[in-house]
Protein backbone atom coordinates (compact mmCIF):
# COMPACT_ATOMS: atom_id res chain seq x y z
CA UNK A 1 0.00 0.00 0.00
CA UNK A 2 1.68 3.69 -0.58
CA UNK A 3 2.77 5.16 1.85
CA UNK A 4 0.05 8.35 2.89
CA UNK A 5 0.76 11.25 5.47
CA UNK A 6 -3.16 10.98 6.18
CA UNK A 7 -3.31 7.17 7.12
CA UNK A 8 0.12 7.56 9.42
CA UNK A 9 -1.48 10.54 11.08
CA UNK A 10 -4.54 8.87 12.02
CA UNK A 11 -3.04 5.26 12.87
CA UNK A 12 -0.41 7.65 15.33
CA UNK A 13 -3.37 9.16 16.65
CA UNK A 14 -5.33 5.92 16.86
CA UNK A 15 -1.88 4.02 18.82
CA UNK A 16 -1.57 7.43 21.13
CA UNK A 17 -4.96 7.23 22.20
CA UNK A 18 -5.22 3.49 22.43
CA UNK A 19 -1.47 2.42 23.83
CA UNK A 20 0.12 5.88 24.76
CA UNK A 21 2.87 7.98 23.08
CA UNK A 22 5.39 5.88 22.74
CA UNK A 23 3.51 3.64 20.73
CA UNK A 24 2.06 6.66 18.54
CA UNK A 25 6.22 7.37 17.86
CA UNK A 26 6.39 3.92 16.44
CA UNK A 27 3.77 4.71 14.04
CA UNK A 28 6.05 7.79 12.72
CA UNK A 29 8.92 5.37 12.21
CA UNK A 30 9.42 6.81 9.26
CA UNK A 31 8.71 10.68 9.94
CA UNK A 32 11.59 10.37 12.32
CA UNK A 33 14.11 8.98 9.52
CA UNK A 34 12.77 9.99 6.24
CA UNK A 35 12.96 14.34 5.76
CA UNK A 36 10.35 13.97 2.88
CA UNK A 37 8.18 12.08 4.85
CA UNK A 38 8.49 14.58 7.48
CA UNK A 39 7.73 17.28 4.98
CA UNK A 40 4.46 15.49 4.10
CA UNK A 41 3.18 14.55 6.89
CA UNK A 42 3.71 18.47 8.27
CA UNK A 43 2.27 20.11 5.15
CA UNK A 44 -0.83 18.02 5.33
CA UNK A 45 -2.44 19.77 8.18
CA UNK A 46 -1.32 23.17 10.12
CA UNK A 47 -1.94 21.36 13.49
CA UNK A 48 0.26 18.31 12.42
CA UNK A 49 3.55 19.81 13.83
CA UNK A 50 2.17 20.49 17.07
CA UNK A 51 0.65 17.57 17.52
CA UNK A 52 3.65 14.92 16.46
CA UNK A 53 5.74 17.30 19.03
CA UNK A 54 3.06 17.26 21.91
CA UNK A 55 3.47 13.37 21.62
CA UNK A 56 7.45 13.42 21.43
CA UNK A 57 7.53 15.23 24.29
CA UNK A 58 5.56 13.18 26.48
CA UNK A 59 7.44 10.28 25.55
CA UNK A 60 10.11 12.03 26.58
CA UNK A 61 12.02 12.43 22.73
CA UNK A 62 13.42 15.46 22.83
CA UNK A 63 15.68 14.87 20.14
CA UNK A 64 12.58 13.80 17.24
CA UNK A 65 10.32 17.17 19.14
CA UNK A 66 13.08 19.50 18.05
CA UNK A 67 13.74 17.64 14.62
CA UNK A 68 10.08 18.23 14.32
CA UNK A 69 10.29 21.90 15.55
CA UNK A 70 13.34 22.74 12.79
CA UNK A 71 11.28 20.90 9.97
CA UNK A 72 7.95 22.67 10.42
CA UNK A 73 9.80 26.05 11.15
CA UNK A 74 11.84 26.07 7.62
CA UNK A 75 8.22 24.90 5.90
CA UNK A 76 6.72 27.93 7.37
CA UNK A 77 4.27 26.03 9.57
CA UNK A 78 5.99 25.55 12.82
CA UNK A 79 4.69 28.81 14.86
CA UNK A 80 2.39 26.79 17.16
CA UNK A 81 4.99 23.76 17.36
CA UNK A 82 7.64 26.21 18.31
CA UNK A 83 5.95 28.05 21.03
CA UNK A 84 4.82 24.50 22.37
CA UNK A 85 8.41 23.08 22.60
CA UNK A 86 9.91 26.46 23.95
CA UNK A 87 7.48 26.80 26.71
CA UNK A 88 5.93 30.04 25.04
CA UNK A 89 3.32 31.38 26.72
CA UNK A 90 2.05 34.25 24.74
CA UNK A 91 3.06 31.85 20.98
CA UNK A 92 0.93 29.65 22.20
CA UNK A 93 -2.14 32.42 22.60
CA UNK A 94 -1.30 33.61 19.66
CA UNK A 95 -1.53 30.26 17.96
CA UNK A 96 -5.14 30.18 19.94
CA UNK A 97 -5.84 33.19 17.81
CA UNK A 98 -4.12 32.40 14.71
CA UNK A 99 -6.05 28.92 13.39
CA UNK A 100 -9.03 29.51 11.78
CA UNK A 101 -9.72 25.50 12.33
CA UNK A 102 -11.66 24.60 15.25
CA UNK A 103 -10.15 21.68 15.83
CA UNK A 104 -6.49 23.31 15.75
CA UNK A 105 -7.60 26.33 17.71
CA UNK A 106 -8.52 23.89 20.20
CA UNK A 107 -5.41 21.83 19.93
CA UNK A 108 -3.58 25.36 20.40
CA UNK A 109 -5.70 25.76 23.56
CA UNK A 110 -5.07 22.82 25.09
CA UNK A 111 -1.41 23.02 24.72
CA UNK A 112 -1.71 26.54 26.79
CA UNK A 113 -3.47 24.76 29.27
CA UNK A 114 -0.83 22.40 29.84
CA UNK A 115 1.75 24.92 29.68
CA UNK A 116 -0.29 27.25 32.55
CA UNK A 117 -0.89 24.39 34.79
CA UNK A 118 2.51 24.88 35.73
CA UNK A 119 1.54 28.03 37.66
CA UNK A 120 -1.71 29.33 37.39
CA UNK A 121 -4.19 26.92 37.75
CA UNK A 122 -7.25 28.37 37.38
CA UNK A 123 -6.14 29.71 33.76
CA UNK A 124 -5.12 26.31 33.06
CA UNK A 125 -8.28 24.87 34.02
CA UNK A 126 -10.00 27.61 31.95
CA UNK A 127 -8.32 27.09 28.78
CA UNK A 128 -9.08 23.20 29.06
CA UNK A 129 -12.37 23.46 29.84
CA UNK A 130 -12.80 25.53 26.25
CA UNK A 131 -10.55 23.18 24.70
CA UNK A 132 -12.61 20.27 25.61
CA UNK A 133 -15.87 22.34 24.75
CA UNK A 134 -14.43 22.40 21.51
CA UNK A 135 -13.79 18.67 21.05
CA UNK A 136 -17.21 17.79 22.44
CA UNK A 137 -18.68 19.99 19.49
CA UNK A 138 -16.62 18.30 17.04
CA UNK A 139 -17.57 14.60 17.96
CA UNK A 140 -13.61 14.58 18.66
CA UNK A 141 -13.93 11.93 21.83
CA UNK A 142 -10.51 10.82 22.12
CA UNK A 143 -8.87 14.34 22.11
CA UNK A 144 -11.94 15.37 24.87
CA UNK A 145 -10.07 12.26 27.06
CA UNK A 146 -7.00 13.29 27.06
CA UNK A 147 -8.12 16.60 28.35
CA UNK A 148 -10.12 15.00 30.83
CA UNK A 149 -7.57 13.55 31.84
CA UNK A 150 -5.45 16.61 32.31
CA UNK A 151 -8.09 18.33 34.08
CA UNK A 152 -8.19 15.39 37.10
CA UNK A 153 -4.71 15.51 37.12
CA UNK A 154 -5.20 19.03 38.40
CA UNK A 155 -8.06 17.75 40.83
CA UNK A 156 -10.85 18.85 38.54
CA UNK A 157 -13.43 15.90 39.01
CA UNK A 158 -16.96 16.84 37.96
CA UNK A 159 -19.97 14.58 38.22
CA UNK A 160 -20.98 15.38 34.85
CA UNK A 161 -18.88 16.77 32.60
CA UNK A 162 -20.82 18.60 29.34
CA UNK A 163 -21.01 16.28 26.33
CA UNK A 164 -23.26 13.89 24.95
CA UNK A 165 -22.72 10.10 25.18
CA UNK A 166 -22.16 8.42 21.63
CA UNK A 167 -20.46 4.99 20.67
CA UNK A 168 -16.92 5.79 20.47
CA UNK A 169 -16.41 3.59 17.35
CA UNK A 170 -19.09 2.28 14.13
CA UNK A 171 -21.24 4.53 12.04
CA UNK A 172 -23.53 5.45 15.37
CA UNK A 173 -20.46 7.32 16.76
CA UNK A 174 -20.34 10.26 14.05
CA UNK A 175 -21.42 12.96 14.79
CA UNK A 176 -24.36 14.62 12.54
CA UNK A 177 -21.97 16.55 10.64
CA UNK A 178 -18.77 14.06 10.37
CA UNK A 179 -22.04 11.79 8.91
CA UNK A 180 -22.86 14.25 6.22
CA UNK A 181 -19.43 13.94 4.92
CA UNK A 182 -18.89 10.75 5.21
CA UNK A 183 -22.13 10.05 2.59
CA UNK A 184 -20.98 12.74 0.52
CA UNK A 185 -17.77 11.30 0.22
CA UNK A 186 -18.93 7.83 -0.03
CA UNK A 187 -20.71 9.25 -3.18
CA UNK A 188 -17.39 10.70 -4.55
CA UNK A 189 -17.47 14.12 -3.65
CA UNK A 190 -14.18 15.71 -3.32
CA UNK A 191 -13.17 17.38 -0.37
CA UNK A 192 -13.66 20.65 -1.88
CA UNK A 193 -17.08 19.50 -3.65
CA UNK A 194 -18.20 18.68 0.04
CA UNK A 195 -17.16 21.92 1.67
CA UNK A 196 -18.84 23.67 -1.06
CA UNK A 197 -22.11 21.42 -0.33
CA UNK A 198 -21.82 22.27 3.87
CA UNK A 199 -20.52 25.84 3.69
CA UNK A 200 -17.22 24.82 5.52
CA UNK A 201 -13.30 25.30 4.15
CA UNK A 202 -11.48 21.97 2.27
CA UNK A 203 -9.00 21.70 5.82
CA UNK A 204 -12.54 21.36 8.31
CA UNK A 205 -13.73 18.71 5.37
CA UNK A 206 -10.16 17.16 6.07
CA UNK A 207 -10.19 16.89 9.52
CA UNK A 208 -14.15 15.71 9.98
CA UNK A 209 -12.50 12.81 7.18
CA UNK A 210 -9.60 12.04 9.72
CA UNK A 211 -12.38 11.40 12.15
CA UNK A 212 -14.42 9.37 10.46
CA UNK A 213 -12.03 7.16 9.54
CA UNK A 214 -10.66 7.07 13.17
CA UNK A 215 -14.06 6.20 14.50
CA UNK A 216 -15.04 3.69 11.52
CA UNK A 217 -10.97 1.86 11.79
CA UNK A 218 -10.73 2.29 7.85
CA UNK A 219 -8.30 3.96 5.84
CA UNK A 220 -9.54 5.15 2.27
CA UNK A 221 -12.46 6.71 0.84
CA UNK A 222 -12.82 3.16 -0.84
CA UNK A 223 -13.61 1.72 2.42
CA UNK A 224 -16.02 4.83 3.22
CA UNK A 225 -18.09 4.14 0.19
CA UNK A 226 -17.86 0.06 0.59
CA UNK A 227 -19.34 0.09 4.13
CA UNK A 228 -21.35 3.34 3.84
CA UNK A 229 -25.06 2.40 5.00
Amino acid sequence: MPWSSMRVWITAQVAAARSGPEAALAVLAEVRTDPSRRRELLLEDPAAAAWCVRTALAAGDEVFAETLVASAEALGVGWHARALHSRDVMGLVAATERYSDRWARASATEDLGGLLADYDRDEAVSALDRAMEVYDSLGAAWDSARVRSRLRRLGIRRRHWHHVPRPATGWGSLTGTEEKVARLVAHGLTNRQVAAELFVSPHTVGFHLRQIYRKLAIQSRVDLARIAP
